[in-house]
């Protein structure tokens, strides 16, 4: 797998792109269709694996990119794609895009430096831009690639027994080979048998293994798909663009990950470039970093976050129910202090760790070092006079003092106290004779009048508005690598 990964990446680079690939996508700007404003979504790798929640727009940049190619001139009985295949205007969808949509296509040319960019856009009633686009064979694989005998009255069931046996076609050995590695099985054969019945004829998958043959009627459904699947990346016309929505359908986990590295594999052999959307983990471990695109949709439209990790991206979509993360600190007021301060990097790592206090700085150590033992995923943050121990993945909060130190004493947060509750924080704390930094926040809510949380969260958050960023960078960058 690691092999495929750097052949790849060195194929795609700019001087050896064009030659490997072709006219390859190397990026889209859609706007206007199905709620997305504006988005622009780069390839940087020629296998692009898009995650997201239910109804983020994965397939929508998936069956865009299929409008970006004309058929190829030398192909018979070839369809191309346009945008009006997937969006249909209906009484039930009268505006699945607007009067000014668009979408921007990138293509790679013979020049690095010179990239061919074509724009396809509403006019009036019909959509231009389609003629100067480079030719390009262009599959989309639904689900419709492999549907069940069964549920399609295929005369192979309903005729089964009438049915003529025709010539058969052999599937090379190592096509049979690469969907048993997939599927975690060995067969000893496998192959397409014509059918016929009357004027009616077909083909039907056949599998031979444990010394006995079945058809794909008697195969399951991620069996029967994983075989038509393959066969038509290994018998496509090379350069191919495949747009693929949820490969991992009916797989078990392994197979979803031996999926992954043999699209790796097949895009090397072959220089396809594949475009899936996948809701699997297992999928997207077979990927690198620049594989992996993450989509999100909220009230203002769609954002994309290339590169996360495959276990980052199972605590998002899992809503946090999987946590890739154990963070360990003291308290409570250092576990807010860490959520405010992941909240102003990247508020998507929020729903990836699961933060714990645990009492001091000794539990926060033996915790981190136990969890790891474990075979955990941990580290530890702790007060910033105790300092780290990078050797155990324990790190420290910015500043030399307890957090509650460098919070109460930061200027703008004495300034913001004094403004809001008309209270001095360090006076306030000398009449009452605190010095357990520990009671610093419920002597200072008491005398504001207010609840604790509250009088902690918005100086936290002011704390951390008035200095620089660059303090917790140490501390984000190793979160971040163990995500």
């Amino acid at each position: 797998m690691a092999d495929h990964r750097r052949a790849l990446e060195s194929k795609y680079r700019g001087e050896n792109r064009y030659s490997s690939f072709g006219p390859i996508l190397e990026s889209i700007r859609i706007r206007g269709f199905r709620g997305i404003v504006d988005l622009k979504v780069s390839f940087d790798f020629p296998i692009t694996a898009v995650t997201g929640l239910n109804g983020a727009g994965k397939s929508t940049v998936g069956q865009l990119c299929l409008g970006g190619y004309r058929k190829p001139s030398t192909l018979r009985g070839f369809k191309r794609f346009y945008v009006r295949d997937f969006f249909p205007v209906s009484a039930a969808d009268p505006h699945p895009f607007g009067p000014d949509s668009s979408v921007v296509y990138t293509y790679s040319t013979n020049d690095p430096s010179a990239p061919q960019t074509l724009t396809v856009k509403r006019a009036t009633q019909e959509w231009s831009g389609y003629k100067r686009q480079p030719e390009r064979s262009c599959f989309y694989i639904g689900f419709t690639i492999y549907i069940p005998k069964v549920e399609q009255r295929d005369l192979s069931v309903y005729r089964g027994t009438t049915i003529a046996l025709g010539r058969s076609r052999e599937i090379p050995d190592d096509v049979r080979v690469k969907v048993g590695r997939i599927l975690g099985q060995q067969y000893d054969s496998l192959h397409f048998q014509q059918i016929t019945h009357g004027t009616r004829s077909g083909e039907l998958g056949i599998a031979a293994r444990f010394g006995s043959q079945y058809s794909e009627n008697n195969m399951g459904f991620g069996e029967g798909r994983t075989l038509y699947l393959v066969n038509l990346l290994e018998n496509s016309p090379e350069q191919s663009l495949f747009v693929i929505e949820e490969p991992e359908t009916s797989l078990h986990e392994n197979a979803q990950y031996e999926l992954g590295k043999y699209l790796l594999d097949v895009c090397n052999r072959r220089h396809h470039q594949i475009i899936l959307s996948t809701h699997s983990s297992s999928l997207l471990q077979a990927m690198p970093d620049n594989g992996r695109l993450l989509l999100a949709r909220d009230s203002t439209g769609v954002e994309v976050y290339p590169g996360l990790s495959a276990s980052r991206v199972r605590s998002i979509l899992s809503a946090g129910n999987h946590k890739s993360l154990t963070i360990l600190v003291e308290d409570e007021f250092a576990m807010l202090l860490l959520k405010e301060i992941i909240r102003r990097e990247d508020k998507t790592i929020l729903g990836c760790v699961e933060i714990h206090a645990v009492g001091n700085t000794k539990a926060v150590h033996s915790g981190t070092v136990l969890l790891q033992k474990l075979g955990r995923k941990a580290l530890a943050v702790r007060d910033a006079d105790t300092g780290p121990d990078h050797s155990n993945n324990v790190f420290s909060f910015p500043g030399n003092s307890a957090p509650e130190v460098e919070v109460y004493s930061c200027d703008a947060v004495k300034a913001m106290l004094l403004s809001e509750f008309d209270i001095n924080s360090i006076e306030t704390l000398a009449q009452r004779d605190i010095s357990d930094h520990h009671r610093f926040t419920e002597a200072l809510a008491a005398a504001a009048d207010t609840t604790q949380e509250y009088l902690s969260t918005i100086s936290i958050k002011k704390y951390i508005e008035s200095i620089d960023s660059g303090s917790f960078q140490v501390l984000l960058s190793a979160i971040k690598s163990m995500l």
